[in-house]
C-alpha cells in the first residue's frame, strides 16, 4: 500500500509530484520562494542552472549543466569544500554460506530442487537473468562460498557548497560506497579523486582529517556528557600547537552551532536520538573537514527532527562551502527537494544522478511518471524496491477487479486506489521490473568520461600534468602530483596531536569511564560482602596443625576470585569498546599504543582498589597471620595475580573479539589454569605440568603461602602433618609445612614470575589488539 502524503508543515502541495511538466517548473519555482526562510535548501533548488531540457531515456543526462553552478563557500569559512568525483568503483565481497550446525541437511541446507526451484524463481524476476542462480544448478545453497558484486561501476560527483543525497533501497550500496570514499573500506577497482588528484591509500590517510564520516551508529561512551565527548575529541584532533583555551573555544561553538546548549552537561546515555546523531556530527565537525559524509543521519528521528537536521547540514554546505554527502532511506518531500544532487542506488548500480527536480522528469521520459500530489521520494522507492512480499498478493488483491462490496471498480476507483498505483509502477514491461529498467536506462559509461574530463581540467588548474587518454578513451589513471599538491599532502601530518598528549588525554578519560564502571555501589557493596562472609568463614583461625589446609584455602579462594574477576572484566573490555575503537581510529584521532598504554596505566590502579578493600576485611577478620608486613607483603601478591590475571583477560579479549566464541574460550583457559594452580590437583600429568608454569594462580598461591608460614606449626594431633606423626607435641618446621604443600621457589621468584606473565601477555595483547582490522559491511 502507497504511503500517504507527509501533513508536517514542509510538506507543501508544490512539494509533491507535479501533473505536467510546466507542473514542475512551476512547482519548483513555487517551493523556492515559499520556503526562503523555512525550508533547507531554496537557493538551490530555484537556482540549479535546469536550462529546461528534460534528459534523454538513454540515462546521457547532461547533469553537469543540471544544476552544476554550486553555492560558493562563504568568505568566513575556515575549511571551504573540495570537488570529491568517483568513477567506475567496483566491490566484491566473498559470502561463506554456512552448512554446520544442528540443521545441517534439513532447514540449513535445502534439497537440490528446492534450489533448483530457487533458481528459476529468481531467474524470472531477474529478467535477462544478470547475477541470478540458473535453474539447472543443482548445488546445494548451503555448499561452498559464492560472490556478491555490491558495487557495479558507480560514478558521481561532490562540489563544494552543495548537499549530495544517495537514495535506494537497503541493499543498494549506500553505506558501501561511502566506505569507500571515506577511505575506511577497499575497492576492487575505480578511480577516487580530491580536486582532480588521483586519490590513493598513502594520500587518504594523511587527508583523513579533512573527511568527516558520521557513521550510522552513535558510538560512544554513556556516561560522559556531552560536553566531556566534545572536549576530549577536540584534546585529540585539533593541533597541539593550539592552547587549552582555544580547543575548548571551538567545543563552545558546535555546541552553540548544532544547539545542543540545553543538554551540554548531561549523560550521552540520557539524551534523545536526534542529540545524539548531533553529537555524533559535533564530534566531527571539530575538526573543521573540507568533506563530510554521513550515513542515513535521519534514521530513528521524527520528520520534525530530520528536517531540522537537515537544515543544519544545508547551513553546513551554504554557510561555510563544506561538501557534504549523506545517504538517507525514504526522506519526506522537504527534505527531499532540499537536497542539490540526487543519487539513486539500486543492487550497487547506479540508476539516476542529477537533481531531485530533474529526477522526476527523468522518469516521466520512461514512462513512469510520478502520480499527481504523491510524495516524489515515495515514488522513486516504489520504483526500486522489488520485494515478492510487497509485490505479490497484496496488489493481486488491489488490482482486483472488485471492491469489497462485491461490485466491479470502476476505472476512476482504480486509479484513487493507492494500492493500485504502487502496483502499476511495479508491474513489469517487456519481463523488465521498474528497477531493471531504470538501471538499463542509465548510461554509467557516459557518466564516467564526462566526470573524468571535469577532474583532469580540475587537475591542470592546480598545476598537474595529466596522463594521455589510452586506447579504449579512458583517462590514465596516474597523474602526477603538482609541486603545490606535493607539499601539501607531505606536509600532512597522520596525527593532529603528539603520542604524549594522546595518552594523557585518554588516560583523564580512561579513568573517567572506570571511576563510573568500577566503583559503583554495587561493586563496593559486594566487595565489603564478600570480605565480610570469608572473614566470618576463616574468623580467628588458630595457628596449628588442623588449620594448615584452612589457611591455604583462604589464599587459594581468594587468588581464585579475584583474578577470575579480573580476567572477564578486562576481557570484556576490548570487544565492548572495539566499534569506538575502530571509528576513532578510522579518523585519524591517536596512535592505538597510546590508547592501549592509557587504558593499561588507568584502569589497572581502579581494578586494585576492590581487591584491597577485600583483604583488609576479610584478612584480620581470619586471623591467617596478625604481622603487619606478612599483610602487606601477601596483599602486593593479590595485587600482582590480578593484574596477570588482567592480562590473560586483555590478550584474550584483543584476540577474539568474537563476544561469544571468546567467553568460551575465556572459560575454558580460566579453569584450566585455576585446575594446574597447585591446590585441587598434587600429581599433574608430565605431558601437562608445563600448563601450570604460565598459571598465575600458581604462582601467587605458593608466594602467599610462604610468606603466612613464616614459623614452625604446633602439632595438635590431628595427624594432617607427616612431620608430626600424629603426636601433639612438637613442631612441623616451615619447610615441612611447604613440601606437603608442594609450593615451589621461593616468594620473591613467584612475585617475580607474576610480574612477567603481566607484562608479557600484556604486550601480546597489544600486537593482538594491533592486528585486527575494522569489519567492512557487506
Amino acid at each position: 500500500m502507497a504511503p500517504e502524503r507527509r501533513n508536517d508543515s514542509f510538506d507543501q502541495e508544490t512539494m509533491d509530484c507535479p501533473s505536467s511538466a510546466s507542473d514542475l517548473e512551476q512547482g519548483g519555482r513555487a517551493f523556492a520562494s515559499s520556503s526562503a526562510t523555512t525550508t533547507v535548501t531554496a537557493v538551490a533548488v530555484a537556482n540549479d542552472g535546469n536550462d529546461g531540457s528534460p534528459p534523454p531515456e538513454t540515462g546521457r543526462t547532461d547533469f553537469h549543466r543540471e544544476g552544476n553552478s554550486s553555492r560558493k563557500p562563504a568568505r568566513g569559512s575556515n575549511n571551504g569544500g573540495k570537488h570529491l568525483r568517483w568513477t567506475r568503483i567496483t566491490k566484491t565481497v566473498e559470502i561463506k554460506e554456512s552448512n554446520g550446525g544442528l540443521l545441517r541437511g534439513s532447514i540449513a541446507s535445502p534439497a537440490a530442487d528446492a534450489s533448483e526451484s530457487i533458481g528459476d524463481l529468481e531467474a524470472s524476476e531477474n529478467g535477462h537473468g544478470n547475477g541470478s542462480i540458473k535453474g539447472n544448478n543443482n548445488k546445494s545453497i548451503a555448499n561452498a562460498s559464492s560472490h556478491k558484486t555490491i558495487l557495479d561501476g558507480v560514478s558521481g560527483s561532490a562540489s563544494p557548497g552543495q548537499v549530495l543525497a544517495l537514495m535506494g533501497p537497503s541493499g543498494s550500496g549506500k553505506t558501501s560506497i561511502l566506505d569507500v570514499l571515506s577511505g575506511r573500506s577497499s575497492r576492487d577497482s575505480g578511480i577516487v579523486t580530491l580536486d582532480g588528484e588521483v586519490v590513493t591509500s598513502r594520500l587518504m590517510k594523511r587527508l583523513k582529517k579533512r573527511v568527516a564520516y558520521v557513521k550510522q551508529d552513535d558510538l560512544f561512551f554513556g556516561h560522559l556528557t556531552v560536553r566531556d565527548q566534545l572536549t576530549y575529541t577536540a584534546l585529540l584532533r585539533l593541533p597541539s600547537s593550539w592552547p587549552r583555551a582555544r580547543k575548548v573555544g571551538e567545543v563552545d561553538r558546535i555546541v552553540r552551532q548544532l544547539r545542543l546548549t540545553k543538554c551540554a552537561d548531561t549523560p550521552i546515555h540520557m539524551i534523545s536520538g536526534g542529540e545524539k546523531k548531533r553529537v555524533n556530527i559535533g564530534s566531527e565537525l571539530l575538526t573543521d573537514p573540507a568533506i563530510i559524509l554521513l550515513d542515513e543521519p535521519t534514521s530513528g528521528l521524527d520528520s520534525t527532527s530530520a528536517v531540522a537536521l537537515m537544515r543544519i547540514l544545508d547551513t553546513l554546505a551554504r554557510e561555510e562551502g563544506k561538501t557534504i554527502i549523506t545517504s538517507i532511506h525514504q526522506p519526506s518531500s522537504a527534505v527531499f527537494f532540499g537536497f542539490d544532487r540526487l543519487m539513486l542506488l539500486a543492487d550497487g548500480r547506479v540508476a539516476y544522478f542529477g537533481t531531485p527536480r530533474g529526477s522526476l522528469e527523468y522518469v516521466r521520459r520512461l514512462g513512469l511518471q510520478c502520480p499527481p500530489g504523491y510524495n516524489a521520494a515515495d515514488h522513486h522507492m516504489d520504483l526500486l524496491v522489488v520485494d515478492g512480499a510487497i509485490d505479490g498478493d497484496d496488489e493481486e488483491d488491489a488490482l482486483d477487479e472488485f471492491g469489497d462490496n462485491g461490485s466491479r471498480k470502476s476505472e476512476e476507483q482504480a486509479a484513487a486506489d493507492p494500492r493500485c498505483r504502487v502496483a502499476a509502477r511495479r508491474e513489469t514491461v517487456g519481463g523488465t521490473t521498474t528497477k531493471q529498467k531504470l538501471i538499463d536506462s542509465w548510461d554509467a559509461e557516459a557518466t564516467a568520461k564526462r566526470i573524468d574530463e571535469e577532474g583532469a581540467e580540475d587537475f591542470a588548474n592546480f598545476g598537474g600534468v595529466v596522463a594521455p587518454e589510452s586506447g579504449n578513451g579512458r583517462r590514465m589513471s596516474s597523474r602526477r602530483l603538482s609541486r603545490t599538491q606535493s607539499s601539501a599532502v607531505m606536509s600532512e601530518r597522520s596525527f593532529n596531536s603528539t603520542w604524549w598528549t594522546q595518552y594523557t588525554v585518554l588516560v583523564h578519560r580512561s579513568m573517567k569511564n572506570s571511576r563510573s564502571a568500577i566503583f559503583t555501589t554495587l561493586n563496593l557493596i559486594k566487595t565489603g560482602a564478600i570480605g565480610l562472609m570469608c572473614g566470618l568463614l576463616w574468623f580467628q583461625m588458630p595457628y596449628t596443625e588442623s588449620t594448615v589446609f584452612d589457611r591455604s584455602s583462604y589464599y587459594f579462594f581468594t587468588m581464585t576470585f579475584w583474578v577470575f574477576d579480573a580476567m572477564f572484566m578486562a576481557y570484556m573490555a576490548f570487544p565492548l569498546e572495539r566499534a569506538i575503537i575502530f571509528k576513532e581510529r578510522s579518523s585519524g584521532a591517536y596512535h592505538l599504543s597510546a590508547y592501549f598504554m592509557a587504558k593499561t596505566t588507568s584502569e589497572a590502579p581502579s581494578r586494585l582498589v576492590l581487591p584491597a578493600i577485600y583483604m583488609v576485611i576479610s584478612y584480620w577478620m581470619s586471623g591467617v597471620n596478625n604481622d603487619f608486613g606478612i599483610f602487606v607483603a601477601s596483599t602486593l601478591c593479590s595485587l600482582l595475580s590480578v593484574l596477570a590475571g588482567e592480562s590473560i583477560g586483555l590478550f584474550i579479549g584483543a584476540a577474539v573479539l568474537d563476544m561469544e566464541k571468546g567467553m568460551v574460550i575465556m572459560t575454558v583457559a580460566a579453569l584450566s589454569l585455576m585446575v594446574v594452580g597447585g591446590f585441587f590437583v598434587r600429581n599433574i600429568p608430565s605431558w601437562m605440568l608445563w600448563l601450570g608454569y604460565i598459571s598465575p594462580f600458581k604462582y601467587s598461591y605458593n608466594s602467599s603461602v610462604q610468606l603466612v608460614f613464616d614459623r614452625p606449626v604446633p602439632c595438635d594431633g590431628s595427624g594432617l602433618l607427616p612431620a608430626c606423626d600424629g603426636g601433639s607435641v612438637g613442631y612441623a618446621s616451615t619447610e615441612d609445612v611447604l613440601d606437603f604443600l608442594g609450593v615451589e621457589f621461593t616468594a620473591g621468584q613467584n612475585a617475580a614470575l607474576l610480574i612477567v606473565i603481566f607484562v608479557v601477555v600484556r604486550v601480546m595483547a597489544f600486537f593482538a589488539l594491533k592486528s585486527k582490522k575494522a569489519e567492512e559491511r557487506i
